[in-house]
């Protein structure tokens, strides 16, 4: 632990792991040597504050320091298998580094894990992986969630300062729970108890407000009671009587004046049926006439169709004869084109059979062109060798110009090298300083941006209440409008309700809604229209629902306040930024621009590798120019003799003959034209052979299509005349046939018409003769007059109908009403009932119980009584078992309750008593047992909070020794007793017996140019 604080002039660099691994160790020295100071250290290291409270940390420089020599703490502490490094500066005043005069540096803070880095090789350039730098408040929030407690923890339960040890002992109830809040994990318990508190008042609320409802709906229906309710029902019943006796003579009237009317009715269906018949009757004889020629005409047509068959059979020959004939003509056609052809073909054989000399001068050339070949195979020969020369000589100048030109390419690339690695130095150096700009500002960009962002949600959050208080405002109103409107149709239908009774009233019968016999002062006027019943529930239904909506609109506006509130704690727990984000942006732009500006970034090692890479290779680049020199005078020499052989084969060549190709050229010519010439003849051969052929197909055709054609002219001859003699048969001629075949596709239902009239005519005269036979001996009926009694009988039945009905409605709807309200009832029952055990918990749970204590408290009293239990443990040695702590009551109201106060049990008494009776070696001692037994309790209770160390300032010279059998030496014994499984005790004393009895670890030694810390192994 490197500090220079305090009394420390220089850098004083504390190792404990000695000491840890020897358990017990101390820190000794004069009186204001700097003991107390190396606590300060570890708080000021982990916490930012000194172990003093009222202490500033500027307050920790040191007078004896060279001004130019910063105030830090640089801690290095592990927790389990990690281990962290945290450097500390505080703010203070340094030199300027122009000018004269001081300027102020603000306190800084970083935190590293350095698990696995030896911690002898840890300073400024080997710190480990960064876990937060810079900003004291974030490194804090991170030492705090590591550790598992702050400052005040720390300073009474694992460093306990001189003067302050004590401070836990002696505390308050109140102040104990704040403290074992935090070491203890009882946030399940104090959530659990608000949870419980929150579902019992909403268990409450419901139940309240079914209470509330049940007296409303009765008041509602202007009933003050039940029993008014049961009056009222009984009052409705009785017009239901007296509605009904009206309705059952009214439907007697009606159904009376509706058989007359149907009697009526039936004989007036009897009469207008003879008038029916008649006229059906009339109709049909005026279409006999008509019926009967067309009878004639079906009978003419039933003849014809007897020689259809014939008819069609004459079509059909016709048409196969003009198909004959056609089919002369176009056999004729081809005879025609197939005689042309023959001559043509004929012709071209002539031609084909005429160039058998041509076909031998071809093969003449053929034989000879083969010689030439030969000679020209020769020259071929020379041509490739002389070509080989030719590229040979010219890949040697290629190579030696690419030699060149590697080699002046080189020379510029290396020259070029040098210049960039220069150049490059400067950017690099101007590109760190640059990037190490750019990580602060964007480290104060994210802390702003979050700030920013903390700031939004609250102005949402803000904005939320502000509507939601809105929609308060404008539920409230509506709730008062409905509730308005209620007792508006209410006072309505009282009114109407009172007026309807008072007429009903008889001098001397009793009320049916209060029973009285007298009646003063009866309602008096004109009732309302009807509708008033279902204004006032709907004026009901209206204002509970405007009820509900306020009331949730009362939750939506707490739990926006609430979230509003929870938004600014939020944004106050966050640092606030020195620069805007919007000035950071512009910082960030700038720098980002500055270091785009410099290029990508050059990896200097390896320019300098290809500076010495690049002349290595020009050195290379020069030897292979000299050797591509010679070469290319070589191989241009050869070329010169290959081009002379070449040029005497050659000459002797005739022109046009003197490569390969040319050759070849010649000679596919020729073949190809002796090809075409034994092509021609074959096909001249082939076509005229064809065309004969064709011609002879052509010649029998036409004699068949001849034949074909005389044969279907006689058919039609034998169809005509078969006609004619079936058309005689019938009585028929042409003209008559062709008028009959008009008629063919209605013959069926002209049939149908002819036999549908004259079977309806004898049904006709049979339905006439049936109705005058009907009506016999009776008049005809006026129906007017019963169809009007009938309609004034059905419209009074239909009035006592709906009177009857509006009465039923109102026993019904009371009826109902009644049922409701024993379901409200059973409802708040079912309420109290199943909501009773959750209520009588969350009282409990909050509080209100014999002892007054919270579920919170009770669960951190018992892990409290595990900590007493624990710290008897090392009371019981150091006292001889005289002493034991205990809770005790606490005052409240008059009466006690069991809290965490602490009271000691004193054997020698047999009674219990406060602590603040112990003389001050004992409170030490009971303090010192208590803190052992929390720091015992809080690590196995906890798998994150360890105190694998303890530290103690100060308090042994309050105690007594005997040789080896006095307090100081039970007290010492114990916390030796602690050392034996991991955990270390360091104690800090100016106390001569303590540092006999524990000579190992460090002596503080003061001079006047400042303290300096020496590590002891034993006395000196």
């Amino acid at each position: 632990m490197p500090i220079d604080i305090g009394p420390f002039a220089t850098t004083e660099v504390v190792d404990f792991r000695s000491a840890l691994e020897t358990g017990l160790f101390g820190i000794y020295g004069q009186t204001g040597a700097g003991k107390s100071t190396l606590f300060s250290a570890m708080s000021f290291a982990l916490f930012g504050a000194p172990t003093k409270t009222d202490q500033e940390p500027r307050s920790l420089r040191s007078d004896h320091a060279a001004s130019d020599l910063p105030t830090e703490v640089e801690f290095v502490f592990e927790l389990g298998a990690k281990t962290y490094l945290i450097r500390r500066r505080p703010a203070q005043e340094r030199p300027k580094a122009r000018g004269e005069g001081t300027t102020e540096d603000a306190s800084e803070a970083s935190l590293f894990d350095v698990t696995g880095i030896p911690v002898d090789i840890l300073g400024p350039s080997q710190s480990g992986r960064v876990i937060a730098e810079k900003k004291v408040s974030l490194v804090g929030q991170q030492v705090e969630a590591l550790l598992g407690y702050g400052a005040d923890q720390f300073r009474q339960i694992v460093l306990l300062p001189q003067g302050k040890f004590e401070t836990f002992l002696a505390a308050k109830t109140d102040a104990r729970v704040e403290i074992l809040r935090d070491l203890f994990d009882v946030k399940i318990y104090r959530d659990l108890a608000a949870r419980l508190k929150e579902e019992a008042s909403e268990a409450e609320r419901a139940l309240r407000d079914q209470r509330a409802l049940y007296v409303a709906r009765l008041e509602e229906r202007g009933f003050e009671s039940a029993e008014a309710l049961e009056l009222g029902i009984a009052a409705a019943e009785t017009k239901v009587e007296e509605k009904q006796g009206v309705q059952n003579g009214a439907a007697m009237a009606t159904e009376a004046a509706r058989k007359a009317l149907t009697e009526g009715e039936q004989i007036e269906k009897a009469f207008s049926a003879v008038d029916t018949a008649q006229q059906a009757f009339d109709n049909l004889e005026k279409k006999t006439g008509e019926v009967e020629e067309l009878a004639k005409r079906i009978e003419a047509v039933r003849n014809a169709i007897q020689a259809r068959d014939l008819e069609t059979a004459l079509r059909d020959a016709e048409q196969e004869s003009r198909n004959a004939v056609e089919a002369v003509t176009k056999v004729e056609a081809a005879l025609d084109i197939a005689t042309g052809a023959k001559e043509v073909a004929g012709k071209k054989l002539v031609e084909a059979q005429s160039g058998e000399d041509r076909r031998q001068q071809v093969q003449a050339d053929l034989t000879r062109l083969e010689a030439i070949e030969n000679q020209v195979g020769q020259a071929a020969a020379l041509r490739s060798a002389f070509d080989d020369a030719a590229k040979d000589e010219g890949s040697a100048k290629k190579a030696l110009t690419e030699a060149i030109d590697a080699r002046e390419k080189l020379k510029s690339q290396r020259d070029a090298t040098d210049l960039a690695l220069d150049q490059a130095r400067k950017t690099e150096t101007v590109r760190g300083q640059l990037t190490g700009e750019l990580a602060e500002v964007n480290r104060e960009r994210v802390k702003a941006a979050a700030h920013v962002k903390a700031q939004e949600a609250v102005a949402d959050a803000q904005r939320n209440v502000e509507a939601a208080s809105n929609e308060l405002a404008t539920r409230t109103d509506a709730a008062q409008a409905a509730d308005a409107a209620l007792v508006d149709a209410e006072a309505r239908l009282s009114r109407t309700q009172a007026i309807i009774l008072a007429e009903k009233l008889t001098e001397g019968a009793p009320c049916p809604v209060c029973g009285s016999h007298d009646h003063p002062a009866p309602a008096h006027g004109m009732p309302e229209q009807s509708g008033l019943t279902e204004a006032f529930r709907s004026a009901q239904v209206q204002a509970r629902t405007a009820s509900e909506a306020r009331v949730r609109a009362e939750s939506e506006l707490g739990n926006f306040r609430m979230r509003l509130d929870e938004k600014k704690r939020a944004l106050e727990e966050q640092e606030s930024p020195e620069r805007t984000l919007a000035e950071l942006e512009v910082e960030i732009a700038r720098l980002e621009g500055d270091v785009a500006a410099l290029g990508e970034a050059v990896d200097l090692d390896a320019m300098a590798e290809q500076l010495a890479q690049l002349k290595l290779k020009l050195t290379e680049a020069e030897a292979a120019e000299a050797t591509a020199r010679t070469a290319a005078g070589k191989a241009e020499t050869d070329l010169a003799g290959a081009r002379a052989k070449l040029d005497t084969v050659i000459e002797a060549l005739p022109e046009g003959l003197r490569t390969p190709e040319a050759v070849v050229a010649r000679r596919e010519a020729l073949q190809r034209e002796q090809r075409q010439l034994s092509e021609a003849l074959e096909v001249a051969t082939q076509q005229d052979r064809a065309a004969g052929e064709m011609l002879t197909r052509a010649q029998e055709q036409l004699e068949a299509a001849k034949r074909a054609r005389d044969a279907q002219q006689q058919r039609v001859k034998k169809a005509q005349d078969d006609f004619g003699a079936r058309l005689a048969e019938v009585g028929l001629d042409k003209a008559g046939y062709d008028a009959c075949k008009a008629h063919f596709p209605t013959l069926d239902a002209d049939q149908k018409t002819v036999s549908d009239h004259r079977e309806g005519l004898i049904a006709a005269h049979t339905t006439l003769q049936n109705a005058i036979a009907a009506c016999a001996d009776r008049e005809r009926p006026d129906l007017a007059p019963l169809q009007l009694a009938l309609a004034d009988a059905t419209q009074t039945l239909n009035a006592a109908n709906a009177a009857l009905a509006t009465a039923r409605t109102d026993v019904s709807s009371l009826t109902k009403f009644k049922e409701s309200l024993a379901a409200a009832l059973a409802e708040t029952e079912r309420l109290e009932t199943e909501t009773g055990p959750l209520r009588g918990l969350a009282d409990l749970a909050n509080g209100k119980n014999d002892f007054k204590m919270t579920l919170e408290t009770f669960a951190i009293g018992a892990m409290f009584d595990q900590v007493l239990d624990a710290a008897n443990m090392r009371l019981d040695p150091m006292t001889r078992g005289r002493y034991r702590l205990t809770r005790g009551l606490e005052a409240s109201g008059g009466r006690g309750k069991r809290g965490l106060e602490i009271e000691v049990f004193d054997i020698n008494t047999g009674k219990a008593r406060p602590t603040a009776t112990l003389s001050g070696g004992e409170t030490f001692i009971a303090a010192l047992a208590l803190a052992l037994g929390l720091a015992d309790v809080v690590e196995s209770l906890s798998g994150k909070i360890r105190m694998d160390t303890i530290f103690i300032d100060e308090g042994f010279g309050s105690l007594d020794t005997e040789n080896g059998a006095g307090t100081l030496d039970q007290v010492i014994q114990v916390l030796a007793a602690l050392t034996e499984g991991s955990r270390a005790v360091g104690l800090i004393s100016h106390v001569g017996l303590v540092q006999e009895a524990i000579p190992q670890g460090f002596y503080v030694r003061s001079t006047p140019s400042g303290s300096r810390v020496e590590e002891r192994r034993g006395l000196g």
